[in-house]
């Protein structure tokens, strides 16, 4: 068990005793107060609402009512963060790292925040961040589409789409849109702070166009909070909405045929280039489980379930997008529906279980991250590949030098979807023989200069697969990279390619999607509010438990009772 000395806990008690006294000094219910709104608040509800500038006059007044409510306040949002660092530092777990002096600090720069502050403030807590969250089951019957629906009590969760379009004179683009939600506080934690499951979200909006030999447009990501009333869901029909950027269904007991909406401005040239898209997609083929039947995976009460829906067509008469008032009807498109929700993922968090959590006191650090690959081949089959970053390719990660790289291989498995649907779970290797640069840069968003694969050769590994389908290319669609950023901080690479065969034929569309290569410590720090000084980095890097925690851990598991318990557990564990 982790150990707290005196001081400590006489600090925990005074900041008890303040947050008690807080709370009987303000009205967590009224809304008559005024919420502080920052200027990028207020850009984030403009461009959700598809305004250029924040215009009270043209914000509905409903929205408006909850723009004013005190739970929409840099006070409240800054107040719910503190009972949740406090739970955090009077309840630690065994087996896992001192969090006491990250916990203090992050205490004392969270007496206010915005609601960006707060959700990036999250991705730097450590693993007993996933305590309180909806566990992970160990086995699951998907029902769709009522699966389909955002997952509130889970930590985590996103909708995306990926694919590519054609308009009739054969003019080629990619389209990325994902709505991305994250619980600030664990359900039953947001209950007693008086927030519905709504209110308790924090939603960003990924999304971007990428046109054949131009470049990639993407929007800087536009965070929401629940509590500005801009985040709604209803069911049958299904209809996802943030502002007017709206998943909506067309049919009753279906999430498909659906529409997509989205409006946003790319500012990376300095001069504002509004896109937008208005695309219907209809369903081919059936949902494919990921992992082990859709636990991807899940061990000790974390990790994700996660299902797709491939070969998505466009309907060509009710499907548009725009890129700088350019409009492009669209006639012809591939289209990829990925839905993934869970706990214990970004940031990594602890199992459930004190057994699984001695286990893993003992392994090495590793790096997160992962490499994504979504093939659509030509003749209506599909391919769908990961390979998680490891220690082996450590040397490939966070570079920022001014030559490229060499040629990196790495391990990776997924599904290969037969015409019919019919799907069977692959192996495959990736070797990456080019890479780009990423000098974006968008606002608050400070460019990071590391390189990225921007050409990866695939060899499938088994021999049931088709032969023209065990080793292909894929190549972006632009030359200029197709790097995003996710709210917290994190930069990564998303975009369309083209598969073609070792012979240079054309035979597919894809997606190739690059995560964890950048050091994203600093900006996640200035994400939060915090200093980004190297002191600071250091504070809130991955750590490994003290020896002395790490051999306390290793005599527990090797008690009779808690090994028998521990091989009951790890036979329990799915999709690893």
């Amino acid at each position: 068990m982790l150990k707290r000395n005196i001081p400590t806990c006489f600090f925990i008690y005074a900041l008890l005793l303040s947050v008690l006294f807080m709370s009987t000094c303000s009205d967590s219910t009224s809304s008559s107060a005024s919420a502080d709104l920052n200027p990028e608040t207020k850009e984030n509800i403009a461009r959700a609402l598809g305004m250029r500038e924040y215009i009270p006059e043209l914000i509905p007044l409903d929205v408006m009512n909850h723009l004013g409510n005190v739970k929409n306040s840099k006070q409240a949002f800054g107040e719910r963060m503190q009972s949740r660092i406090l739970d955090l530092l009077a309840n630690p777990e065994n087996c896992t790292p001192d969090y006491t002096d990250r916990y203090t600090t992050l205490y004392d720069y969270s007496a206010e925040l915005t609601p960006h502050q707060a959700y990036a403030m999250n991705n730097l807590l450590g693993l007993d961040s996933s305590r309180g969250y909806q566990k992970l089951p160990t086995e699951i019957a998907f029902q769709f589409p009522y699966d389909d629906r955002p997952q509130y009590p889970y930590q985590v969760g996103w909708h995306f789409f990926v694919g590519s379009a054609f308009t009739a004179t054969g003019q080629e683009y990619s389209v990325q849109l994902m709505f991305w939600r994250y619980s600030l506080l664990p359900p039953e934690m947001g209950n007693t702070e008086n927030l519905s499951d709504l209110e308790n979200q924090i939603v960003e909006i990924h999304f971007a166009i990428s046109a054949l030999n131009d470049r990639h447009y993407r929007i800087k990501p536009v965070v929401l909070a629940g509590t500005t009333g801009l985040i709604s869901f209803s069911e049958n029909p299904f209809c996802y909405a943030i502002g007017k950027n709206k998943l909506t269904s067309l049919a009753n007991d279906s999430l498909f045929p659906l529409r997509l909406q989205a409006w946003g401005i790319d500012n990376r040239d300095n001069a504002p280039v509004e896109i937008a898209i208005d695309i219907t997609l209809n369903q081919t083929k059936g949902y494919v489980l990921n992992g082990d039947q859709g636990l991807s995976p899940s061990c000790g009460g974390v990790g994700t379930l996660y299902y797709s829906v491939p070969n998505l067509r466009l309907e060509p008469s009710k499907s548009w997008l725009s890129i700088d008032g350019a409009q492009a009807q669209l006639t012809d498109g591939k289209f990829w529906y990925d839905h993934q929700w869970g706990t214990g993922f970004m940031p990594s968090g602890n199992p459930r279980s004190d057994v699984l959590r001695a286990v893993g006191a003992q392994e090495e650090l590793k790096p997160g991250g992962w490499d994504w690959m979504e093939i659509q081949f030509d003749d209506d089959t599909e391919i769908a590949l990961s390979a998680l970053h490891t220690n082996e390719n450590a040397a490939f990660y966070c570079q920022t030098g001014a030559n490229p790289l060499g040629n990196m291989t790495a391990d990776a498995k997924g599904s290969y979807i037969q015409l019919n649907g019919e799907y069977e779970t692959i192996t495959a290797t990736i070797l990456v023989t080019e890479w780009i640069k990423s000098t974006v840069e968008d606002d608050q968003y400070e460019a990071t200069h590391t390189w990225y694969p921007n050409r990866v050769e695939v060899t499938v590994a088994k021999d049931t697969i088709p032969e023209d389908k065990r080793h292909f290319i894929m190549t972006p669609i632009v030359s200029t990279g197709q790097q995003g950023y996710f709210a917290s901080g994190v930069q990564y690479s998303e975009g369309a390619v083209i598969i073609e065969s070792t012979d240079g034929k054309r035979i597919g569309v894809g997606f190739l999607e690059n995560v964890g290569y950048a050091d994203s410590r600093k900006q996640n720090l200035r994400m939060a509010g915090l200093p980004d000084t190297d002191e600071m980095v250091l504070l809130f890097s991955p750590v490994q438990v003290s020896e002395e925690v790490k051999n306390e851990c290793k005599a527990f598991i090797e008690e009779p009772d808690n090994f028998t318990r521990l091989m009951e557990e790890l036979a329990d564990c799915k999709g690893l």
